[in-house]
């Protein structure tokens, strides 16, 4: 195992409320492994596209 850094940009859908941003964002990262720690560290909102955020994330990854 091993400890990784991680940034993304994910598109949250319009249709999405910000009561379920907490699932989706933990679903979209554990593609990369198992979280450890991840926060929200921009945002920015349109009303009609949704919203763009960047994800900061510390990860546990499998070694293959």
């Amino acid at each position: 195992m091993k400890i990784a850094s991680l940034q993304l940009q994910l598109a949250i859908p319009a249709d999405t409320p910000a009561c379920q941003w907490r699932s989706w964002i933990l679903n979209h990262l554990k593609g990369h492994g198992e979280p450890l720690r991840w926060a929200i560290t921009s945002l920015m909102d349109s009303p009609d596209a949704g919203s763009q955020v960047v994800i900061e994330a510390v990860m546990i990854q499998d070694e293959a």
